[in-house]
């Protein structure tokens, strides 16, 4: 079972994503994924490893962010990185601009990563709302982060995985 592990409120400056762009659902968001691996999006973003601006992002496998929730069920996603906002964008990428602001960072552990996708938008609000903060709908998005050491290597040893969850929050 899926079970919250950290929340952490934090101003961030204002920032771009960038990577590979799909509109989708959570039904074939799997396969957003299997694309962003298989193509070549992680090779044009390693060109802008100098540029990449998320201090306070641990070493990733890839980071999904997700906006314009049509409806429950569907929605726009970019498969890539935070970068400097004057980064010039390589032909192929996509890239939205991201207004500086208050977030929470919420680290959800579980059994596997369908254990933790099928509980996470339940644990995260309540999470926020103990906390004392409230999800910020008017400029709302969803990052979920792959981190290397909370995810992908526990996912290599067989062990219980984190996915780091970042969106933007007003406090009370």
């Amino acid at each position: 079972m899926a079970e919250m592990k950290k929340v952490i409120y934090k101003e961030v400056d204002e920032r771009l994503m960038v990577g590979m762009f799909r509109e989708t659902s959570f039904t074939n968001a799997g396969r957003v994924w299997q694309d962003f691996y298989q193509g070549d999006t992680i090779e044009k973003l390693n060109k802008l490893s100098d540029v990449k601006y998320c201090d306070d992002i641990d070493e990733n496998d890839g980071i999904g962010f997700m906006y314009h929730f049509s409806d429950k069920e569907n929605f726009n996603i970019i498969i890539g990185d935070f970068v400097e906002t004057n980064t010039k964008i390589p032909e192929g990428l996509f890239a939205k601009y991201i207004p500086k602001g208050l977030i929470a960072r919420v680290q959800i552990e579980g059994d596997n990563i369908t254990d933790i996708l099928d509980s996470a938008y339940l644990l995260i609000t309540e999470a926020i709302e103990k906390t004392g903060g409230v999800i910020d709908y008017d400029n709302f998005y969803w990052c979920e982060v792959y981190t290397r050491q909370r995810y992908s290597e526990p996912l290599r040893r067989s062990e219980r995985v984190i996915i780091d969850y970042l969106m933007p929050v007003k406090e009370k």
